[in-house]
C-alpha cells in the first residue's frame, strides 16, 4: 500500500450507448494489498465500469493502466494476460466438469503427447483450494457443490491465472452470514499476500468492514472516494442516492389480514417433510433458514415446479395437486425467482415483451397481439416501479440488476395473482432499489394479495414481514409473530 505506482489506474473513463451516457470521466486507482470498493445504486455505472476494466466492453474514451503501463483490453483474455482476473456475480462455471477442470479451464496442464495431465491438474487445484483453507474434492463434479463452495471455486479459477488484481462483483449476494464471513476472511488473506482487490457489493456493512477505500458512483460519475475508516453507512447512502435516508425509515405498513388463501397441511417430498403453515389475504409471510434448509424446495412445490408426495395443499378453499407451474398460475399463484437471468427474464427480448409474458392471453385478439395494449401496460409498470429504461423497446439484458428485478416484479403485478412467492427479490440490488422493491411488495399486501418471502438478509425479512417461519433440515423449527421478532432468537432456530 506504500508503493507510488498503483496496480490499477483508471483515468477519465467514459462509455456511451445510444441515448445513454453510462460512464462520464470516471477515475479511480487500486494499490497492492488494498481492497478498494465500488458502490452505487443500480444504473450508477458499476457494471459498465467493470466490463471496461475486464475487456468485455471498449470504453468510448479514457485510459486504463496496469502497473503504470497503458493497457488496451479487447477481451477478458487480454485482461488475464495483464494479470487482472474477475469473479462475476453470476457464476461462469461448468457444472458437468470437475472442480479441478473448472479451475484450470483453458489452461489445463499437459502430459506426454499433449494429453491432459489429470493427476497434476487435481494436485494443482488441491494446492489452490488449500491456500483458501477449504476442503473441497478437486475430482468431484462442480454441480454437486453448494453455491458458497462454487463461489470459492470461481475465486480459485481467478487465482490460477496468477493475478495482481482481482475484481469481485457481488461475491456475497447469495450467501448467508456465516458464508459471508468465511469469504471475507479469504479476501483478507489475499490482501495480506499483496493482491489488489476491487470489491463491488450492495451490502454496505460488509463494504465498510472489508475496504480500505470506497468510491461512490452516481449517474455514471464518481461523486466521492473515501477512506473506509471514519466513514459510516449513512454517509454512503447519502452519497449514493443524493439524500440522507432517515434512520427509522422503513416500508412496513400494518394491515388487517383476511381469510386463509393457502393452507399447507403436513406436505412433503424427498426434500422436506411434515411442513404445515397457512397464509392469509394481505399477509407477508417470511420463510427463513440456512442454505440447505430446503425452503426453496417448499416454495417451488407450492408453485408446481416440484411434486408434493405427502400431505395436502389447499388453495382458495380447494385441495390442489399442481402438475406444473402453469396449473399454479391458473390458480392465482405467482413466482418471482431469485435467479432473474435464468428463470425470471428472457434476456434477448424487450422490456415490453418481458412484462407482457404473463398476460399474453389478455393482450391478444383473434390470435394477434394488441401492441398498443402491451405498450400501455409496460408504461404503467415502468411508472409504478420507477424502472429506468431508455425505451420500452430496450432489451432487458441492457438494464442494471435492480431494474431487471423490477421488470420481474412488474410482469407478475400485471398478472394480478392473489398469492405471490418472492424468492430473494432484492438480491444484488442497491439500497435505493431495495427500498422501492420492498415498497412495491408492501403495496401488493395492502391491496389484499398474500406474499411468501424468502431472502438471505434476515434484517430485511424482519422489516417486511408479518410472520416468519424458520426451517432447518427440511422441517419447520419455529414460527414467530411480528411482535416476537428478534434476530438472535430466529437465528437460534436455524440450528435446531
Amino acid at each position: 500500500m506504500t508503493q507510488t505506482t498503483p496496480l490499477l489506474e483508471v483515468r477519465d473513463l467514459s462509455k456511451a450507448f445510444p441515448g445513454v451516457q453510462a460512464l462520464d470521466n470516471v477515475s479511480f486507482d487500486l494499490n497492492a494489498g488494498e481492497v478498494h470498493s465500488l458502490i452505487g445504486e443500480n444504473g450508477a455505472g458499476k457494471s459498465t465500469l467493470l466490463s471496461c476494466i475486464n475487456g468485455l466492453q471498449k470504453p468510448t474514451s479514457g485510459k486504463i493502466y496496469i502497473d503504470g503501463r497503458l493497457a488496451a483490453f479487447n477481451s477478458p483474455v487480454d485482461a488475464i494476460g495483464q494479470r487482472l482476473s474477475m469473479v462475476h456475480q453470476e457464476l461462469v462455471l461448468c457444472p458437468n466438469l470437475t472442480v479441478a477442470e473448472n479451475i484450470f479451464l483453458g489452461r489445463e496442464p499437459k502430459g506426454p503427447g499433449g494429453l491432459k495431465d489429470t493427476a497434476r491438474l487435481e494436485r494443482d487445484a488441491s494446492d489452490l483450494l488449500a491456500q483458501l483453507r477449504v476442503s473441497i474434492d478437486p475430482s468431484g463434479k462442480l454441480g454437486l457443490l453448494s453455491l458458497n463452495e462454487q463461489q470459492i471455486v470461481e475465486i480459485c479459477r481467478a487465482l490460477a491465472a496468477d493475478p495482481k488484481v482481482i475484481v469481485l462483483d457481488e461475491p456475497t449476494a447469495s450467501l448467508n452470514d456465516d458464508q459471508v464471513e468465511h469469504l471475507l476472511g479469504i479476501i483478507r488473506d489475499l490482501k495480506k499476500r499483496g493482491l489488489g482487490i476491487v470489491y463491488v457489493s450492495h451490502r454496505l456493512n460488509e463494504v465498510l468492514d472489508i475496504s480500505d477505500r470506497i468510491t461512490v458512483l452516481r449517474d455514471g460519475q464518481v461523486v466521492a472516494t473515501e477512506r473506509a475508516e471514519g466513514t459510516d453507512r449513512g454517509q454512503l447512502v447519502s452519497l449514493m442516492v443524493g439524500r440522507e435516508r432517515k434512520p427509522g425509515e422503513n416500508v412496513y405498513s400494518r394491515r388487517e389480514l383476511g381469510e386463509i388463501v393457502l393452507d399447507a397441511q403436513k406436505i412433503g417430498n424427498s426434500h422436506f417433510r411434515d411442513v404445515s403453515f397457512s397464509l392469509r389475504k394481505g399477509e407477508i409471510l417470511g420463510i427463513a433458514g440456512l442454505l440447505g434448509c430446503q425452503r426453496e424446495a417448499v416454495v417451488r412445490s407450492l408453485f408446481g415446479a416440484q411434486k408434493i408426495d405427502d400431505g395436502k395443499l389447499v388453495v382458495h378453499g380447494k385441495i390442489q395437486n399442481f402438475r406444473s407451474p402453469h396449473d399454479a398460475i391458473d390458480n392465482g399463484i405467482a413466482f418471482m425467482a431469485a435467479d432473474r437471468k435464468q428463470e425470471g427474464l428472457v434476456l434477448n427480448m424487450t422490456v415490453a415483451d418481458n412484462i407482457s409474458l404473463t398476460i399474453l392471453d389478455r393482450l391478444t385478439a383473434f390470435g394477434f397481439l394488441k401492441r398498443g395494449s402491451v405498450l400501455e401496460m409496460t408504461r404503467k409498470m415502468i411508472d409504478l416501479l420507477a424502472i429506468k429504461v431508455s425505451a420500452v423497446t430496450q432489451h432487458v439484458s441492457q438494464l442494471s440488476g435492480g431494474n431487471q428485478q423490477k421488470v420481474v416484479i412488474g410482469k407478475w403485478i400485471a398478472r394480478k395473482c392473489d398469492i405471490i412467492i418472492a424468492e430473494d427479490p432484492t438480491r444484488g440490488v442497491d439500497v435505493g432499489a431495495k427500498y422501492e422493491i420492498w415498497r412495491a411488495i408492501q403495496s401488493l399486501a395492502e391491496e389484499g394479495r398474500a406474499v411468501i418471502l424468502l431472502t438471505t438478509e434476515l434484517e430485511e425479512m424482519m422489516t417486511a414481514c408479518d410472520r416468519i417461519i424458520v426451517m432447518g433440515r427440511g422441517r419447520i423449527t419455529g414460527t414467530f409473530r411480528r411482535d416476537e421478532f428478534s434476530a438472535e432468537t430466529i437465528a437460534h432456530r436455524f440450528f435446531v
